[in-house]
């Protein structure tokens, strides 16, 4: 369900808890101008990521004159409605308590949830988590997290790839030489290749007895060996 919805006189919001809660049009405007001046400022906000400006709100509903966009852009319920989509005025007052919670739950590294249901159990629409993501400092903060998670979860994660490549298991084995340099997986494909192309032309001299024939096909298998050879180098050269 959507965050916003009409109600005669404003529009409603729902709030945590599945409580709805209702503002009302600012006075001198009518229920239209409102409803359709959040819309697009809204969507102006999302696709320039920062505070949209009277013109560009104009540009997307340019039923209103800028005067009245102006006029309901500087009313208390049009900040109340937009703070409810997570869209907020002034970026010196740092992140919100709500936020603040968002950002310590979605970093929890032992929640293997996904980011919807985490946001559904917090009573935060996702429209509110995609405004957000806009707010630099927001964004700085939640990258910040996902960053120190993926850190401090190395030394564990290596630990798990070294005991199953103790216990075994070929893929992790593999995995560790290539992390260490001492096994290349694309060089031991060339290795492979190179070793087929030497049986196949062993073969060759030992079955082919016409000279042009043989020569044909050799000067052939010469040339696929030299484009596989190509193809191989530019793969170790890419990773």
């Amino acid at each position: 369900m959507d965050e916003f919805e009409q109600f005669e006189g404003g529009v409603a919001v729902h709030l945590p808890g599945g409580a709805t809660k209702h503002i009302a049009t600012p006075d001198g405007y009518t229920d239209a101008a409102f409803r359709g001046t959040l819309a697009a400022f809204h969507t102006a906000y999302m696709r320039n990521g920062k505070r949209p400006s009277v013109d560009e709100v104009h540009e997307l509903w340019p039923k209103l004159s800028k005067k009245t966009i102006s006029g309901i852009v500087g009313t208390l319920e049009f900040g109340e409605a937009l703070a409810h989509r997570g869209i907020h005025w002034d970026a010196k007052d740092g992140l919100s308590m709500e936020q603040q919670t968002v950002l310590l739950k979605l970093s929890d590294p032992f929640d293997r949830r996904g980011l919807a249901s985490k946001l559904k159990d917090l009573g935060v629409p996702m429209p509110r988590f995609q405004a957000w993501l806009k707010q630099p400092l927001f964004s700085e903060l939640y990258n910040q997290h996902t960053r120190n998670n993926y850190e401090e979860a190395l030394p564990a994660i290596r630990q798990r790839l070294i005991g199953n490549a103790e216990a075994g298991d070929q893929r992790a084995i593999e995995l560790v030489f290539a992390m260490t340099g001492e096994w290349n997986p694309n060089q031991q494909h060339l290795e492979d290749a190179r070793t087929i192309v030497l049986k196949v032309v062993e073969a060759i001299i030992r079955h082919v007895k016409d000279a042009k024939t043989r020569e044909a096909i050799l000067s052939d298998v010469s040339m696929y060996a030299g484009t596989l050879a190509t193809m191989n180098q530019q793969k170790i050269l890419e990773t």
